[in-house]
């Protein structure tokens, strides 16, 4: 199946640049669906739009180089690419007012999503498909890995909200008494008016496996509003 309404020399069909779009498509659908269904600010229509515009740029450059061979440089607008989406993924990061950090899991597969794109734009569709299947492999099964890595985690930040400043020698004990050792321990003042005091610590567990017990443990405290695991 061949149409010469691509370019003048016929190297490049319109079979060509469906397949290869369509290949694009699918790896968008498939890297934004599973972060759509963990409600990620990048969604299925963001990954595919990358995805199909980082192929189309890649036809274009090959487009332009079968027109202009002695003057096109066709790895130049893919280069452009590849750094240009880190300003998209940038806007997928964002720190919570608890100072942590989400969405650079997202950030990194726009990123592989327009590498992906690349390689289906050229025309590379066994290159595309491998990447794209090592890409949900690590979105899918490595996330499990790593969740069961960070629970065996000795040392992580501790943030907590308690509701009175006198809690929080309590709090020390408490965590004196789970056997947890803590060192750089900031208190701040809550933004919101009547709300008690901020702590976060670093801490270092005395084996692996306590930090879920630990969570646990200070949750059930009565003057412990909030916890939460930093990291």
């Amino acid at each position: 199946m061949s149409f010469d309404l691509i370019t003048p020399a016929g190297s490049i069909t319109v079979f060509d640049v469906f397949l290869r779009l369509g290949i694009a498509t699918l790896a968008g659908i498939l890297i934004g669906f599973e972060r759509e269904t963990r409600n990620k600010v990048a969604g299925i229509k963001t990954h595919v739009l990358v995805c199909v515009g980082s192929a189309l740029c890649m036809i274009v450059g090959e487009y332009t180089f079968l027109l202009f061979p002695n003057s096109a440089d066709i790895t130049r607008i893919g280069s452009g690419v590849v750094s240009g989406v880190g300003f998209l993924g940038v806007g997928t990061i964002i720190v919570r007012d608890h100072t942590e950090v989400h969405g650079l899991t997202t950030a990194a597969g726009l990123w592989c999503c327009a590498c992906i794109g690349l390689s289906a734009g050229i025309g590379y569709l066994g290159g595309t498909l491998v990447a794209l299947f090592f890409s949900m492999f690590t979105m899918l099964v490595l996330r499990y890995v790593d969740k069961w890595l960070r629970s065996l985690a000795r040392d992580f930040e501790l943030y907590v909200e308690i509701d009175e400043n006198h809690n929080i020698k309590h709090l020390l004990h408490e965590l004196r008494r789970l056997d947890v050792y803590y060192t750089d321990v900031r208190i701040n003042k809550s933004g919101a008016p009547g709300d008690g005091p901020i702590v976060m610590m670093a801490v270092h567990t005395s084996k692996p496996g306590m930090r879920d017990g630990i969570l646990d443990n200070l949750r059930e405290l009565d003057y412990v509003r909030f916890i939460e695991d930093l990291g």
